[in-house]
């Protein structure tokens, strides 16, 4: 047997494999070699940042230093983890034979809705340590993938058990979703009605409704100029709702970052970019950012459902899984960011 044909056999226990002796090494180098494993590597670049977050800016341990934000370290790191997760999720909806769509989409909304609302609930004080942490990113990644994955195992017993057109894995996931939602509204509602348990610099609403506003005439402009084309299929496709969503979620990112981090409108921010790449840009130029963001979609687009469509139509729930997670990717931290500046926090 040739090792290309063992390894594409044995591929999940040797992926099983690598991950536990990657495990066994931190593990044991954490315990012999704590100064270089713990303190310069796993504190300074992963754990201390997420305290930091959450005291306020810095932290110390062992004289080693650690501040808020991402590094390239764990940018690179975290990157690698999302692909592969995304991959597992892939297979896991290809077994179950689930279809990843639009409508899947909008079942996952309430999620991707209560992480950005819990992350400023934890802006804004509301939670205590150690409950705190589980607020902060990546883990409220973790926190959401879970009830996500939870109330999608249900729906999809449900539908095969019941099997009721109203009662679908998409329905079922929804609902979970609201559970954890509606309560984390209410409170975000609260504060900015006037029920608010820590400082605020003042409630900004009108620079919530100038910014979405602002994206919904973009957005609105791609989608009339690729409904008036739509007899070319290469302009067409900007119409798909899926790929709408993702130009929304990566301009509300882009442009809540110029306007928070920037301040134009002279508002008295002090906000900072956690990201590396973007920080680079916006030091650039503060436009150029969402600018940058609203190519990078476009050209997305135009290679999932134009340039390699041919290629990729036997794979659609990988290409649509991959839009949701880059959707994601940018409408959360957008949203987060939009409801700090909103709220004053």
């Amino acid at each position: 047997m040739k090792i290309t044909e063992f390894c594409y056999r044995n591929k999940i226990n040797i992926f099983l494999a690598i991950l536990l002796v990657m495990i066994l090494v931190i593990l044991f180098g954490c315990i012999l070699l704590p100064s270089i494993f713990y303190d310069h590597w796993i504190w300074k670049y992963y754990w201390g940042p997420v305290v930091a977050d959450a005291s306020g800016g810095t932290a110390w341990y062992n004289g080693v230093k650690a501040t808020e934000g991402y590094t390239w370290e764990s940018e690179i790191t975290y990157g690698v983890i999302l692909v592969v997760a995304l991959y597992l999720i892939y297979k896991l909806l290809k077994k179950f034979d689930i279809k990843v769509d639009w409508r899947f989409a909008l079942a996952l909304l309430p999620y991707i809705l209560f992480g950005s609302v819990g992350r400023v609930l934890e802006d804004t004080g509301y939670f205590s340590e150690p409950f705190v942490y589980w607020f902060i990113s990546p883990f409220i990644y973790f926190q959401i993938a879970s009830y996500a994955l939870f109330f999608l195992f249900l729906g999809y017993y449900v539908e095969r058990r019941y099997k009721k057109p109203n009662l679908t894995v998409n329905t079922i996931l929804f609902i979970g979703g609201l559970i954890f939602l509606l309560p984390s509204i209410f409170l975000v509602g609260g504060w900015i009605l006037g029920w608010q348990w820590s400082s605020s610099e003042g409630v900004r609403f009108d620079v919530f409704l100038l910014v979405v506003g602002l994206i919904c005439f973009i957005v609105g402009l791609v989608y009339l100029i690729a409904r008036l084309y739509r007899q070319n299929e290469k302009i067409a496709v900007y119409k798909n709702p899926l790929n709408l969503s993702m130009l929304f979620g990566h301009l509300l990112d882009g442009i809540t970052s110029y306007i928070s981090i920037k301040d134009p409108l002279v508002m008295g921010l002090s906000y900072g970019e956690k990201h590396p790449a973007s920080n680079m840009l916006l030091n650039a130029w503060g436009p150029l950012f969402p600018i940058v963001k609203f190519v990078l979609i476009i050209l997305v687009i135009y290679v999932f459902d134009v340039l390699y469509k041919e290629e990729l139509k036997n794979y659609l729930t990988l290409v649509n899984l991959l839009k949701i997670g880059i959707l994601i990717l940018g409408f959360s931290p957008g949203l987060r960011d939009l409801l700090r500046v909103t709220m004053g926090v």
